[in-house]
């Protein structure tokens, strides 16, 4: 090597010791990365963990995303609680959607609300028992608004009747006023036989 025009020469021992350093420096790297892979190689019951990790974890997302999708505008995203697997890898092994069962401002909207609400908690392939629990929540927001539509629609429908039924007294009493009023008697010409 030359530096600033003069010669340097390196004696040939220390040439001798970088070459074994690095060489010592190879074989450790070489034994540091089997201790490595052999620290991060799986047992066969590790290894049948993250399988079931696995499995469950797309499980559990398949079920609340069902959830999601059947109640669109009723329910909150999902939220995971998750297992640190065997490959230090986070798996989701169970999750929630938050859904809102409040009752609707008419008893129609809460009718088609409830609908929607069992429809969301029904959604996934095998309900959980929570899951049951808000369809027979909603079955119940269900029974209670059809109930209210059909005390509406009675009700309606006595106010229809007494309206008739007071048109219908406002007529008899005119008519017993003035009977002369009462017949009316149609004499325009009308053809009868014609051949």
């Amino acid at each position: 090597m030359t530096i600033s025009g003069l010669s340097y020469h390196q004696p040939l021992y220390t040439i001798e010791k970088e070459v074994s350093q690095e060489q010592q420096s190879s074989d450790s790297n070489t034994q540091n990365s089997q201790d490595q892979a052999s620290k991060y190689e799986l047992t066969k019951e590790q290894k049948m963990q993250i399988t079931q990790l696995q499995k469950r974890d797309l499980e559990v997302r398949t079920h609340e995303a069902a959830h999601m999708s059947a109640g669109a505008g009723l329910t909150t995203g999902a939220t995971y609680s998750y297992q640190r697997g065997p490959d230090n890898k986070m798996y989701a092994i169970g999750g929630e959607v938050g859904i809102d069962t409040s009752p609707g401002n008419t008893p129609e909207e809460t009718l088609k609300k409830a609908g929607q609400i069992k429809r969301a908690a029904l959604a996934p392939a095998q309900p959980s028992a929570a899951d049951l629990q808000v369809a027979a929540t909603a079955t119940s927001m269900e029974i209670d608004a059809k109930i209210e539509i059909q005390k509406n629609q009675t009700q309606e429908a006595k106010a229809d009747q007494n309206t008739q039924n007071s048109q219908s007294t406002n007529y008899l009493n005119e008519q017993l006023k003035n009977p002369y009023t009462a017949i009316s008697v149609d004499y325009t010409s009308k053809t009868i036989g014609v051949f």
